[in-house]
């Protein structure tokens, strides 16, 4: 019987449970940004929607670095968009739309996962529901239509509006292909107060790089950062409490559930130096990991702009 079922747990049930997770052997949950890179060679190796379709022209990884070459199919879907900072806010690497790139990447791979790339009646096109709009509020689609090529079964056409005319000839209102989701449960978004949150400190502390993301001059100090880590915790809950939209929603793709990222104030109350994640574990929440909040804006862009004061565009590009 689950701890759903079994209803509220003991303070023997909690300490317990406590000291699995302390000891526990088994790694935690990898979010997107964590993962290991895929095999490389071309362009999007490993990537759903490269392995979908020709795309033509895509900026090279080295281009994007430069912030050299020419506007390939994600710029142009930059500049129909709702203005957003897709590259972050580092001066020195704008022009790649790094974020926008990760989140069509699991936003495509999440519409095929649940079966929400429509085809058209007569079997010559195929499209996709971005999941994004233009400043008009109209929604954005991305288009194919049927390829020659050995190696792909679809060629990539462009974005098209839902007003588009060749869009409608092909998928007409009632067959447009529907937005991606991540939870049949809206209360998975939302962090409840009343479940016990249980951290995971050790494991926190001693993954090999979790402790380079705490600010440095808690790095070489265990004992003052673990003091620092649990009154931030307590800090993060309050928060919360006190405004729901701090507990921000990412998606993790590898276990097909929505986490929490928590805001961690280390070192100043009014400085958010890294994100808490927090899984549902029955009754409970497990706070497993940390991310620096260039990380974790790259993650919980993959269900929405995050509306929080804290979680801002990423400075990095940290993308799997």
């Amino acid at each position: 019987m689950s701890s759903e079922q079994q209803g509220s747990a003991s303070p023997t049930d909690l300490a317990r449970l406590k000291r699995h997770f302390d000891g526990a052997a088994q790694s935690p949950p990898v979010p997107p940004a964590q993962r290991a890179p895929r095999p490389s060679g071309l362009p999007g190796a490993g990537n759903a929607l490269f392995d979908y379709a020709h795309l033509g022209y895509v900026r090279s990884g080295a281009s994007l670095r430069d912030g050299t070459g020419d506007a390939d199919l994600f710029d142009r879907l930059a500049g129909m968009a709702e203005t957003e900072r897709w590259d972050g806010l580092e001066e020195e690497v704008q022009g790649g739309n790094r974020i926008l790139r990760n989140y069509i990447r699991w936003t495509f791979e999440r519409a095929q996962q649940q079966g929400k790339i429509s085809t058209s009646t007569d079997g010559a096109h195929s499209a996709f529901n971005t999941g994004l709009a233009t400043p008009r509020q109209e929604t954005i689609y991305g288009l194919f239509r049927r390829s020659n090529r050995p190696d792909k079964t679809w060629t990539f056409v462009d974005w098209r509006l839902e007003s588009g005319r060749d869009f409608m000839d092909h998928f007409p209102p009632s067959a447009r292909p529907d937005f991606v989701t991540y939870t049949e449960n809206p209360a998975d978004y939302i962090y409840d107060w009343h479940r016990e949150l249980v951290v995971s400190e050790g494991h926190i502390l001693n993954e090999q790089g979790n402790i380079d993301r705490f600010p440095a001059s808690l790095q070489g100090n265990p004992h003052l950062a673990r003091m620092a880590l649990k009154g931030a915790v307590e800090g993060a809950e309050t928060r919360v409490r006190r405004n729901y939209k701090a507990a921000v929603p990412t998606w993790y793709p590898a276990q097909d559930t929505v986490q929490l990222l928590l805001p961690l104030s280390l070192l100043d109350a009014s400085t958010v130096d890294l994100a808490l994640v927090v899984s549902r574990q029955g009754e409970f929440y497990r706070g497993h990991t940390v991310l620096t909040t260039a990380m974790a804006y790259n993650n919980a862009r993959l269900l929405a702009r995050p509306d929080s004061d804290w979680l801002q565009p990423a400075t990095e590009d940290e993308a799997a």
